[in-house]
């Protein structure tokens, strides 16, 4: 089965020292390209250009604003999304017969991506809640359904075999194996599910909503205001960091982590 893979939520923070490098190395070439070079403001602004704009939304209220409403919108869609790709996950997952009926359309409908699907959703409910939501969920649903699936896919039938022999019942089974031993897999999905996710509120906020911070982005470049533009967008990228680390990271140091199934992700990775 087709699914995303990327590093492993429980392992991320481990590169942050390369990752601030990274960001020097950019702040570098983006002072020189707008310093040595002279590249124009209204092509691409400096980096105090930006930080005044960032300050100018800031004390406005406008860009506390704005993050609120795409946050809201943004966990709103994600919880339904993970909520709905777990249970049907797991469902199609314990049935070999299901996932191989299933995977087509999987296939199928990964491969769309999200933002084509904001004229409908448009077209479905407006410009409210509900059509951010829907396009959230359609981030968030499919990738988190996949990798739920291979994780209960991949957890051995022996050690559920254990279990009913020890007197356990299928209860038992779900609570004590196979939910621990799919969530490296269910949470990489909803890593990769919540990066998808913002990109599509963005793109839904830019093409049909009164606020958040694409409409801020949007309006931005309705009057040619590249400094605005860049504020916005390294707001929204500053924001998809913290976002996944808070919702992802913290959860598996608290489970994956905790329980020891980590050595089995990684095992995972290395096959």
């Amino acid at each position: 089965m087709t699914t995303l893979r990327l590093t492993s939520p429980f392992v991320a923070s481990r590169g942050i020292p390369v990752s601030l490098v990274a960001i020097l190395l950019l702040a570098l070439i983006w002072w020189a390209l707008t310093n040595v070079f002279a590249v124009p403001e209204y092509i691409f602004p400096s980096l105090s250009s930006v930080a005044s704009a960032l300050w100018e939304a800031l004390l406005s209220g406008r860009l506390l604003d704005d993050t609120r409403i795409s946050i809201i919108r943004l966990l709103l869609g994600a919880v339904v999304g993970i909520i709905s790709g777990i249970a049907l996950g797991f469902l199609v997952g314990l049935s070999r017969t299901a996932r191989i009926a299933v995977e087509p359309l999987i296939n199928a409908f990964s491969g769309i991506a999200g933002i084509a699907w904001i004229p409908l959703a448009l077209a479905w409910f407006g410009t409210g809640l509900a059509m951010s939501t829907f396009v959230i969920w359609n981030g968030m649903f499919f990738v988190v359904f996949a990798n739920t699936i291979l994780g209960v896919s991949r957890v051995p039938p022996t050690y559920a075999q254990a279990i009913f022999t020890l007197g356990g019942d299928r209860r038992e089974v779900l609570r004590s194996v196979i939910l621990p031993g799919a969530l490296p897999d269910i949470l990489t999905g909803v890593r990769v599910g919540l990066a998808f996710a913002w990109r599509s509120l963005i793109a839904a906020e830019l093409m049909g909503s009164p606020m958040g911070l694409g409409q801020w982005v949007n309006e931005a470049a309705t009057y040619q205001r590249t400094d605005r533009i860049l504020a916005g967008c390294l707001t929204i990228a500053v924001l998809g960091v913290l976002l996944e680390t808070l919702m992802v990271s913290w959860i598996a140091r608290r489970t994956v982590v905790r329980w020891g199934t980590v050595a089995v992700a990684e095992e995972r990775k290395a096959r």
